[in-house]
């Protein structure tokens, strides 16, 4: 095998990894819009908000990937029906849930996003030869992580 072929090889499973991420960054994406659209109660202005600047972010977070996957001369996943094959985090439910547990399953699939970047990026195989998209992958990380803690930091937890 070339070293060319390998090297085209190696970036097709990076863009595999990329594109997982996209899934599901777009599902995280679509389920904040929808809790943003559809929260109610005491917190409404201020959850409301919130949700509005988390699901900005992700929005950004989804063009930064997808251009990743073109700078591979690849093209980003970029229907539902391609995002619903690539997905890891459930799309949410049919009954809008109460604001506490928006915040919780929001959480829930930040962190979810976490384990598959730093899984990715843990993964020599994937990020060894490629700095780019390593550096990329770290600073969705720290991105998610902030997004879950100020998630976590709205939950009601008795007295703590």
């Amino acid at each position: 095998m070339t070293m060319q072929k390998k090297h085209a090889e190696d970036n097709l499973d990076i863009v595999t990894c990329l594109n997982g991420v996209l899934a599901n960054e777009y599902v995280l994406f679509t389920k904040t819009l929808n809790y943003h659209w559809n929260i109610t109660g005491p917190r409404f202005h201020s959850l409301h908000t919130f949700l509005e600047g988390q699901y900005r972010q992700l929005l950004e977070v989804m063009d930064e990937v997808a251009e990743r996957v073109r700078i591979f001369d690849q093209r980003p996943i970029s229907t539902i029906k391609g995002m619903y094959s690539h997905m890891e985090i459930k799309d949410g439910q049919d009954k809008v849930p109460n604001a506490e547990t928006m915040l919780q399953n929001l959480m829930e699939d930040h962190v979810t996003i976490q384990n598959q970047l730093k899984e990715i990026v843990m993964d020599k195989n994937k990020c060894a030869t490629d700095p780019g998209t390593e550096d990329l992958l770290v600073g969705l990380l720290r991105k998610h992580e902030m997004m879950s803690w100020m998630l976590r930091s709205h939950i009601v937890q008795d007295g703590r």
